[in-house]
């Protein structure tokens, strides 16, 4: 069923931004020679029309929505859903926090047509965008905690949809936000996760008993473990939140490499969103003139 949208994206892959452009980026003596980068990667076309760095990068998330909605959307309309809901959800909390100077123009839902629902004036014409808005509103806490537990509530019942490795990366997912607000002593836990209240608190040395085998080939894998131990060092939040986001980068870019269709489209979702991520950092990096070396620290897995 996947195998026409495989086959595009190993065509796509082929001049996407990789780790040599990354380095070649890194390596560059200032900002123009960065973006003379851009022009041997899938962005040359943008970039040789606009020079804003941002302008380039959401054209170029918007034709990366194009692309997967042309492969996904008569087919696999849940796993698209599955991977743009995310836009929505910050889209959400910009509207919350009564901003609009910035947002996502290539969510599900567009911005204009969100912030009037929630005025009463439009549908959202999107039953899982629909979702994330009314379980948002209901919540409790603030902004950003409404809507990211509403959020991964909304994506965990499309990954049951789909079943497979939507369903596993939604459950790691989980299971970091609560390690997350465990850390942070927060009495919040979300449900759908692989692990329980009770091994979370075994992991972080708050709780007395024995560790399952299934737990530690957990944190073995996937170097849980090293993330905890690190903040518990260092208390650094910022550390905590990059780490547990390059564990999951990791783990989505690990199962590509193991498989075949589904994991080959999140895969290059995963690799476009933080190849994005990544370049933001490098141009500040040239822009501030911070040492080469924080930056490297902080870059995703692409």
């Amino acid at each position: 069923m996947l195998e026409y949208a495989q086959g595009v994206i190993n065509v796509l892959e082929k001049d996407i931004f990789d780790k040599l452009d990354q380095e070649r980026m890194i390596n560059s003596s200032n900002r123009e020679e960065a973006f003379k980068v851009l022009f041997d990667t899938d962005m040359a076309e943008i970039a040789a029309k606009e020079d804003k760095l941002e302008n380039i990068l959401e054209q170029d998330m918007q034709n990366l929505k194009d692309i997967l909605s042309g492969m996904l959307k008569e087919t696999q309309p849940e796993l698209f859903c599955f991977l743009f809901l995310k836009f929505d959800a910050l889209n959400l909390k910009i509207i919350l926090k009564e901003r609009s100077d910035i947002f996502f123009s290539y969510s599900l839902v567009p911005f204009n047509r969100m912030k009037l629902s929630l005025e009463g004036k439009a549908n959202l014409q999107n039953e899982h965008v629909e979702e994330l808005v009314k379980a948002s509103l209901s919540n409790k806490g603030s902004v950003d905690e409404r809507v990211d537990k509403a959020y991964l509530e909304s994506k965990l019942k499309i990954a049951k949809k789909i079943k497979g490795f939507p369903l596993r990366i939604t459950k790691f997912e989980i299971d970091v936000i609560n390690l997350k607000n465990m850390i942070k002593e927060k009495k919040d836990f979300l449900k759908g996760g692989n692990l329980s209240r009770s091994d979370l608190l075994k992991v972080l040395g708050k709780k007395k008993g024995m560790i399952s085998r299934g737990l530690e080939r957990f944190l073995e894998a996937f170097d849980l473990s090293l993330i905890i131990n690190r903040f518990q060092a260092n208390k650094d939040e910022s550390e905590l939140e990059k780490g547990l986001e390059r564990f999951l980068a990791e783990t989505v870019l690990r199962k590509e490499r193991e498989g075949g269709g589904m994991e080959k489209v999140m895969g290059f979702f995963f690799r476009k969103v933080n190849s994005h991520s990544n370049i933001r950092l490098i141009f500040f990096q040239k822009d501030s003139g911070i040492p080469i070396e924080e930056i490297k620290n902080n870059l995703l897995p692409i």
